[in-house]
């Protein structure tokens, strides 16, 4: 029964997958070199692999699996007849896609059904070596490498292949990241334990799919990742309905639409949907949570169904759909355990448990974990690093739990090295941490090179060393980290290139995160040139998170939209109304746009009263931004420009600056080394302010001008010729040739500096 669905998933899924990904992609028309695919010996599948990834078509690739429901391909066996007919293009199918296990399988059948021992030598020695490659050790850890597979249809052939019964399957995350791992239990009956082997296909389509428009972008992942799940779907398959139940859980705030959205799909045997209703009636309970939770997991469990039990484990620890029962509990957890190999159901328990928000472990799980400990388990340094490093404070690891981390098992995709980094940065030895930081980067960890390419970035100083951290940014990105993804969009942004930007952020934007929304919304808003989307998307984003996410920066940009009358009518009691809510509740940021914009008469005539008040109140919060703020509308704006309103600024700014506002710190430095007015000139002061510029780490480069101005104003010019030329070998070619347009721009310092002469401000504009 097993097998037979397992052949029908493999022929369904690829047939369903090339046909919906045909409305995404754009197929591109290389075929795989003859070289990478005529292979003489399989005693290295993973170069095979590289040459497959390197050479590959997508299409022809893809295609080449219908040849599978031509030989009447079913897992276990094949129609002789039709392998007869089929005999050559069964031969090309292989040639197309070398590394695609269901393809040597249905070749090695098709020559044992034809007495070609031969062509079934061949198709059996390409498969041991692709299954052993699958297999390898180092697959069933904490954070594992997925296995690498073409498509679904190698998975169940891998498992026949190696003796593995199919059990049930789930996928690991709601958006795909630089993988979509799909989990798949089988029982191993050598072992008498459920191997839980986890793997991936999107990653290499994206790989493959060189010509879309998105390829080379996180979003192209996520993209593949939906319409393989939507062609799954479509044929009823359990683990595409519980990823969608899922996902459509995430998109309500509403915890009863969020079970709602989950409770038909854990009916089913959804493993994550259930998990999903656990976590919500756990965390933000109400009459009637979990009605029927338990219910949909016990037939799952009683079929000894090991994460299944372990869900009803958990519900048993949490009391959630039943009575609280901490002996019920730890006899399902290790009923679970029998079944599941190397630790894993405790590994999934205490991620679970971590996961609904409890900070201790119960007894009876802290006593496994301890035991599991001591009998040589490197996944529970792991698990207890992970809780710890996860949250602020200052965190003691022994020497054992710091030799686990750097050990193989916790290294698969680099976590360990990452936390290992985490760790040694708390303790203030950043040379030790930059030694693991460097290998989180080598083995993958998203999180780590988005850390170290943008530190690697910020302190290049050619365009190479540049071009090389953005790489390694970039690798974060792919990863699925959304900071090195809007960091890439940053940096887009800067060299002009805004559809590079937009690319950037689709994929964190895509999986929600609120951050990429907003930048993704400000490059509409602008409707920056070739770009996709327009402003009235800008403006619709900004609605949704304003009425979903009580956003007050989305109603911050529908208020200076609706100042300006840009994309909307202009209405200033509306952009009023925006600010007031947020400021009245104690937005910050909300209270000095809105202060600002009484001083200067945005809604109409001004209202100093109105103005001054909001910024007093954020002045007295002690908030340097605020005080930062206000001191610059005292320096450059206040009418009538005087010497009283510009020394009110600089008073401002030197209480900003004390209370460690590093912007106010900049613009003291500034005025005084800048000043037209030889009341505010005062070289002495600013060298003291520029060098406390100086002690700060990566210093921006707009405050690196500012000491420059600093050395020349003080007559150091051999000193400010070497900090601007610094300035300007940090902008790449696009922002030079941006910054030539300015008339005060870095390179007329620079000359100024070279022939001893400072630079004077000639017109006042907020620095």
């Amino acid at each position: 029964m097993a097998a037979m669905r397992n052949s029908a998933l493999g022929r369904v899924t690829m047939s369903g997958v090339v046909v919906a990904l045909a409305c995404l992609v754009s197929l591109p028309a290389a075929a795989l070199q003859a070289k990478d695919a005529q292979v003489a010996t399989w005693s290295d599948p993973a170069a095979i692999w590289g040459g497959f990834i390197e050479h590959g078509s997508y299409a022809e690739a893809y295609a080449a699996y219908d040849v599978l429901g031509e030989v009447g391909y079913d897992l276990n066996s094949v129609d002789p007849e039709r392998c007869q007919e089929k005999r050559a293009e069964l031969e090309k199918a292989v040639e197309l896609a070398p590394v695609s296990i269901a393809l040597h399988r249905a070749r090695m059948l098709c020559a044992e059904a034809l007495g070609d021992d031969a062509g079934a030598e061949a198709a059996l020695a390409a498969l041991g070596a692709l299954s052993s490659l699958a297999l390898s050790d180092g697959k069933e850890v904490i954070s594992p490498k997925p296995i690498r597979v073409l498509g679904p249809s190698d998975i169940y052939a891998l498992l026949a292949t190696s003796g593995l019964q199919y059990r049930y399957e789930y996928y690991m995350h709601v958006n795909a990241q630089r993988y979509f791992p799909l989990v798949v239990a089988a029982w191993d009956e050598e072992l008498g334990a459920e191997r839980h082997l986890t793997f991936d296909y999107i990653d290499v389509v994206h790989a493959l799919d060189r010509e879309d428009t998105f390829s080379g972008y996180p979003v192209q992942r996520q993209l593949l990742a939906e319409a393989f799940i939507e062609a799954q779907a479509k044929a009823n398959e359990s683990q595409a309905l519980d990823w969608q139940a899922v996902k459509a859980a995430v998109e309500v705030a509403d915890p009863r639409q969020k079970v709602k959205a989950v409770r038909d799909a854990a009916g089913l045997g959804g493993l994550q949907a259930a998990g999903t209703w656990l976590l919500v009636c756990a965390m933000t309970p109400y009459e009637g949570c979990a009605d029927g939770l338990v219910d949909s997991l016990l037939p799952f469990a009683e079929s000894k169904q090991a994460a299944h039990m372990l869900m009803l484990a958990v519900a048993y620890a949490k009391g959630v759909g039943v009575e609280t029962d901490s002996d019920a509990a730890a006899t399902l957890l290790d009923a679970a355990g029998k079944r599941w190999n190397r630790n894993g159901a405790l590994i999934s328990f205490a991620q679970l448990w971590s996961t609904s928000g409890e900070q201790e472990y119960p007894a009876f799980l802290a006593e496994r974990i301890a035991a599991s400990r001591r009998n040589g388990d490197p996944s529970m340094s792991m698990l207890h690093a992970l809780r710890v490093l996860t949250v602020p404070g200052k965190v003691v690891l022994d020497a054992q739990e710091l030799a686990d981390l750097a050990r193989p098992e916790n290294n698969a995709t680099g976590k360990g090295y990452a936390l290992l980094a985490t760790y040694y940065q708390r303790m203030q030895d950043d040379a030790t941490a930059q030694k693991w930081l460097d290998k989180a980067v080598a083995a993958g960890d998203a999180g780590a090179q988005a850390t170290d390419g943008i530190k690697r970035h910020e302190a290049a100083k050619t365009e190479q060393e540049r071009a090389v951290a953005l790489g390694i940014v970039s690798l974060g990105a792919q990863g699925g980290n959304p900071f090195a993804a809007r960091y890439m969009a940053f940096r887009s942004q800067r060299a002009g290139k805004y559809s590079d930007a937009e690319a950037w952020l689709l994929g964190p934007a895509r999986a929600g995160d609120v951050d990429a929304i907003l930048e993704l919304a400000h490059i509409y808003e602008w409707e920056r040139p070739g770009i996709r989307g327009n402003r009235q998307q800008a403006i619709d984003t900004y609605r949704a998170l304003d009425q979903g996410n009580d956003s007050a920066e989305a109603r911050r940009r529908l208020a200076a939209m609706a100042l300006t009358g840009r994309g909307m009518a202009k209405d200033p009691a509306q952009a009023e109304h925006w600010l007031l809510k947020d400021a009245a509740r104690g937005d910050r940021a909300s209270s000095i746009i809105l202060g600002m914009a009484y001083l200067d008469g945005d809604f109409g005539k001004a209202d100093d009263a109105k103005g001054h008040e909001w910024m007093e109140q954020a002045v007295k919060t002690g908030d340097v931004d605020a005080i930062s703020d206000y001191g610059a509308w005292y320096f450059y704006r206040h009418t009538p420009a005087t010497l009283e309103s510009r020394r009110r600024g600089l008073a401002l700014w030197e209480q900003a600056a004390k209370a460690g506002g590093q912007t106010a710190l900049n613009n003291l430095a500034w005025a005084h080394c800048t000043a037209p007015e030889p009341e505010i000139f005062d070289a002495a002061t600013g060298k003291v302010e520029a060098d406390k510029l100086m002690q700060t780490a990566d210093l921006p480069l707009g405050h690196l001008d500012t000491v420059a101005a600093c050395r020349a104003a003080e007559g150091d010019y051999d000193r400010a010729v070497d900090l601007q030329n610094q300035v300007i070998a940090r902008l790449t070619s696009e922002e030079l040739a941006e910054d030539r347009k300015r008339t005060e721009n870095f390179e007329a310092r620079l000359a100024l500096y070279r022939v001893g002469k400072r630079y004077i401000e000639p017109v006042r504009k907020q620095p």
